[in-house]
């Protein structure tokens, strides 16, 4: 697992896209490793359950959508879309189960819409977390 300790501040123009979502404090890993900025890498191929959570607020009305990224390619189930309001403590929560090869490298990801709003996402400490947890072959 890895958050961050310290809140963030993202702007976001409207239509932004792949801003990462930067974490910088792992917990005690097992067959993933962290090489900095939010970047997890997995060690061992298998299938791992992944647990996306955020907390935030944004200050427009908008749309967002947080995800996880592989080695650059949005893995699909993990897509949230959210309708946020203006300055309105939101969260979201994410568990699934993918297959993952050694040498993958996942990163946590917000856009702002195309039709949204620009604006200031802020995530407050501990706001953001994932989860990676190996749970079979």
């Amino acid at each position: 697992m890895y958050h961050r300790n310290t809140t963030q501040t993202i702007e976001l123009d409207a239509g932004s896209v792949g801003t990462i979502l930067s974490m910088d404090t792992p917990f005690p890993l097992q067959n993933v490793g962290f090489n900095g900025n939010g970047i997890l890498s997995i060690q061992c191929s298998g299938t791992y359950e992944l647990t996306f959570f955020g907390n935030f607020m944004f200050s427009e009305d908008t749309t967002l959508t947080f995800y996880i990224n592989a080695n650059g390619v949005t893995l699909p189930e993990t897509v949230v879309i959210l309708d946020v309001e203006a300055d309105t403590q939101t969260s979201f929560e994410r568990s699934v189960l993918v297959r993952l090869c050694a040498q993958t490298n996942l990163v946590g990801v917000v856009d702002n819409a195309e039709d949204g709003a620009s604006g200031t996402l802020t995530i407050p400490p501990n706001g953001v977390h994932m989860w990676v947890t190996r749970i079979g072959p």
